[in-house]
């Protein structure tokens, strides 16, 4: 059984994602009664494979649990792939894959791409690590699940205002429930935002004090960057509440949802790609340059 579990990847689910995302879009041309089946069926392959390759790194390596980048992007994409299916199973006419779906394979894409050397760590530092990590960690979920209700909003306040028919197969939840929906993941998002850049800066205080190679530079971008997207995050939670009463409201909290997974979408690509210092092990980060005489280059 161990030998069976160590030999799953993240290509595994991510197919079994893919498979589902598929059977999801051909809701669009055709009906089948064996495809809600199929779907969940894969869906729910996806997150028993990629449940066994969590717990197989959290009890095979030597690290503590959930200790890198890679790793809380394949957890933050399992809670979407959950979410989706717990939401499918509830509402099989509602197409909830078709919108959560590619951001799981997008998270699984980014994890292939982070890194997978685990943050410092140290017994002063791995408890406000462990907690800066999962309140951000929900801001992140929070956030993708705004945006998505936001934009399901908009198509759906489209089509309604069109008085276009609903498509085959392509039933939306209702403007009020996507609403609501909506404007409670900006509050969970501002929360939990605030409560994670409060314990990221604690983090690296105790960083700092205990004289520890792994503090970050408080000029390092992601750090401008997460504190910037907080102060955002407030901003639309206030504006989502005090406008919650005008005709206007939804649609400008709808709006704001889409703006702020945009610019989560653009904070995680710039600290893939870009350079920082931010969860870099000592090791990584004063590591220094082996310069190679020329005439030793042979």
């Amino acid at each position: 059984m161990a030998d069976f579990i160590s030999r799953i990847s993240v290509v595994c689910f991510a197919a079994s994602y893919g498979v589902a995302l598929i059977c999801e879009v051909s809701r669009l041309w055709f009906r089948s009664g064996v495809r809600g089946i199929t779907m969940i069926g894969f869906v729910t392959a996806g997150l028993i494979a990629h449940s066994l390759y969590l717990i197989w790194r959290s009890t095979t390596l030597p690290s503590i649990p959930l200790s890198s980048e890679f790793d809380w992007y394949l957890l933050a994409a399992w809670l979407l792939a959950a979410g989706s299916l717990w939401m499918t199973v509830s509402n099989p006419r509602t197409p909830v894959g078709l919108f959560i779906l590619p951001v799981v394979l997008a998270l699984l894409g980014v994890a292939e791409l982070s890194s997978r050397e685990p943050f410092p760590q140290s017994p002063a530092t791995q408890i406000w690590g462990v907690i800066h990590g999962s309140f951000s960690l929900v801001m992140s979920v929070a956030i993708v699940l705004g945006g998505l209700a936001g934009g399901m909003w908009l198509i759906q306040a489209g089509r309604l205002a069109r008085k276009q028919a609903p498509l085959q197969g392509f039933r939306m939840p209702s403007l009020e429930k996507l609403s609501i929906w909506s404007s409670r993941m900006t509050v969970i998002a501002a929360v939990s935002g605030s409560l994670g850049c409060l314990s990221g800066i604690v983090l690296n205080i105790v960083n700092q004090r205990h004289g520890l190679l792994g503090s970050v530079p408080w000029t390092d971008p992601v750090v401008l960057r997460m504190g910037a997207l907080v102060v955002w995050l407030i901003i639309v939670a206030g504006t989502s509440r005090a406008m919650r009463q005008r005709a206007i409201g939804r649609r400008v909290t709808a709006l704001l949802s889409l703006v702020s997974l945009s610019m989560l979408t653009i904070s995680i690509l710039w600290g893939v790609l870009g350079s920082t210092q931010h969860g870099l092990t000592p090791s990584q980060e004063n590591a220094p340059a082996i310069t190679i005489p020329a005439g030793d280059a042979s």
